[in-house]
């Protein structure tokens, strides 16, 4: 067994999905270990992680309550610290501390009909066109949907969907098109000018069918990652790029990669720019009689716009925790136990309740967004939040 082997093993272990003999080895190796009978690491390597995981235990035996952020896991630690803190939070807590009592996930059971198990989101959209019909997308057949003028709607194979379209001059009538994820959704669509945009969960895009000359605009809300498409329609005239967002701000590009988060119930707008360069533009005045603030971002930054609140400016935003969604993951650095539950909230399609005080944990760490809410709740487990499920309904714990 190698290096990789080992801590995918541990891991499967920590989330309860190994097999019978799986766990058997496991529980084997730690008791064999702590005789120092057998060894399957390198002896630095093994050296390093026993002081590591002596000093852990300790420290979990003395402590005083728990330190304020807690990692759940991380991605790009070495493969032996990894174990480490895995055989800690697992093994030890079975060997050393079974006398205590934890507290698991509990689904509610009766008598009556079955309860579907809470499943991860998917590609879920509705798509509705100008003259008001909709087309569910996740149930369309694949191949062209619709015709609006000269543009065509395609659904391609792998889900993503495609307007095929020319600029056109003549705008006296906008067809205008949304697209709409549900709790639970997120989907892909290449806009008629090529730009391509990903939307997560509750989120909704409207814009034209296709788009001028002058400019293209288009409207949103929810969260969204955009690859805008540069245009020029004659030499050294770009065709501006406008994303107009329904809770209040405006984003001006020319061709550039960036996250818009732009939820009702989140806090703050938060323009995350990856690549190229754009304009934020907050358009509520933060107190009558203010004009309009902007900025302009260059990659690597982050627009924040709150109401009431100046528009401010992060130089050194996690980027890779904005983008997680769109890349298949939960990533939280440093974030409190609401924001978390938000987001599990959107994608598993759930209602969150908390019993009595909010838990004061922070959370390091990701999470595939593909586990079911059973394994996310054991990892929370780990790091001491405890939830009740009944149906659709997440109650925390305190």
């Amino acid at each position: 067994m190698d290096a990789k082997q080992f801590s995918d093993l541990l891991q499967r272990y920590c989330l309860g999905t190994c097999t019978d003999d799986e766990k058997q080895w496991v529980e084997s190796w730690y008791n064999e270990r702590r005789r120092n009978v057998y060894n399957p690491l390198p002896e630095a390597e093994e050296e390093l992680a026993g002081e590591r995981m002596y000093r852990a235990i300790n420290e979990m035996i003395t402590a005083e309550p728990p330190a304020i952020v807690i990692p759940i896991w991380r991605r790009r630690i070495m493969w032996w610290s990894a174990a480490c803190i895995l055989v800690l939070l697992v093994t030890t807590s079975y060997f050393v501390f079974n006398h205590k009592t934890v507290v698991h996930v509990t689904v509610k059971t009766n008598h009556e009909p079955a309860v579907q198990p809470v499943q991860p989101g998917g590609n879920k959209a509705v798509l509705t066109l100008a003259d008001g019909s909709t087309i569910v997308l996740d149930s369309a057949a694949n191949g062209a949907l619709a015709q609006q003028g000269k543009t065509i709607v395609f659904k391609k194979k792998d889900g993503e969907l495609v307007y095929h379209s020319k600029i056109n001059g003549n705008q006296d009538v906008i067809a205008w098109n949304t697209i709409s994820t549900p709790r639970g959704g997120q989907y892909q669509v290449v806009l008629p000018d090529g730009t391509k945009v990903w939307l997560n969960a509750v989120s909704s895009l409207r814009f034209p069918s296709s788009f001028s000359r002058k400019e293209r605009v288009v409207q949103l809300t929810g969260e969204a990652y955009l690859e805008v498409a540069p245009l020029s329609l004659t030499p050294g005239k770009k065709v501006p790029f406008i994303v107009d967002i329904i809770k209040g701000g405006r984003i001006e590009v020319l061709g550039t990669h960036f996250n818009i988060n732009a939820y009702d119930d989140e806090a703050a707008i938060k323009t995350t720019l990856l690549e190229g360069s754009v304009k934020v533009v907050q358009s509520v005045p933060t107190r009558p009689g203010t004009n309009e603030q902007s900025a302009i971002l260059k990659p690597g930054e982050q627009a924040e716009i709150a109401a009431n609140l100046p528009l401010t400016i992060d130089h050194s935003p996690d980027v890779d925790q904005v983008v997680a969604w769109k890349n298949g993951r939960f990533q939280f650095n440093n974030a409190d136990v609401q924001s978390v539950m938000r987001e599990i909230a959107r994608w598993y399609d759930v209602e969150i309740a908390y019993a009595g005080k909010v838990p004061a944990e922070k959370f390091e760490g990701e999470i595939p967004r593909n586990s079911s809410i059973n394994e996310v709740f054991k990892i929370l487990e780990l790091s001491n939040v405890h939830c009740k499920i009944e149906g659709k309904k997440i109650t925390v714990l305190p």
